[in-house]
């Protein structure tokens, strides 16, 4: 017996995910991983990727010969091109390391949530973190030749079709906050 899931199921299964560590996390933790992981997708859609192959695999073993042997004469060609596989293998360190950064800093900087409206708001960023990271390891990552994800993002007429129902969650989950806020507040 095979399960089979479809884009769309496969993509709500993980906004579901991102939404039950946003709310074990909280809303301030939760919003440094959003800054954190829109920065990396940022940086790595705009050419990050590339750039920090090259540095790593052209201008690092330079700058080494310098520091090493500082009398050589150095020849450098920017010409120098670092092979695919070394700049997919770049990209998704830099990315892990940014989102992984991002997680830590959230939790150093907040401590953890007490208020239940705390953690009820948590599920906003953490759905919105999970919609792109998504979308950026399945598009841009998945289109690389040397790597093959099994999920996707639905289309966008399938996205479009389903805002509405990601809104009606986003207002219950305000609306919920709001209630346990209030109910927090009458009982002191």
């Amino acid at each position: 017996m095979q399960l089979l899931l479809t884009s769309q199921q496969c993509f709500f299964i993980v906004i579901l995910a991102f939404a039950v560590v946003g709310f074990q996390r909280g809303w301030k933790r939760e919003l440094v991983s959003l800054g954190c992981s829109l920065g990396a997708i940022l940086f790595l859609f705009l050419g990050g990727g590339n750039g920090m192959a090259h540095f790593l695999f052209v201008n690092m073993p330079v700058v080494l010969q310098v520091i090493v042997s500082p009398s050589a004469t150095v020849v450098h060609s920017d010409t120098t091109v670092v092979p695919q596989g070394d700049v997919l293998l770049t990209t998704v360190i830099t990315f892990v390391v940014i989102i992984g950064a991002g997680y830590l800093i959230g939790n150093k900087a907040f401590p953890k949530p007490t208020l239940p409206q705390e953690r009820l708001l948590g599920i906003l960023p953490a759905m919105v973190s999970g919609y792109f990271l998504m979308f950026y390891v399945t598009n841009v990552l998945g289109n690389k030749s040397l790597l093959t994800i099994g999920a996707n993002t639905p289309n966008q007429d399938q996205v479009g079709s389903s805002v509405f129902v990601v809104f009606l969650i986003a207002l219950a989950v305000i609306i919920a906050a709001l209630f346990a806020a209030s109910a927090k507040k009458s009982k002191k």
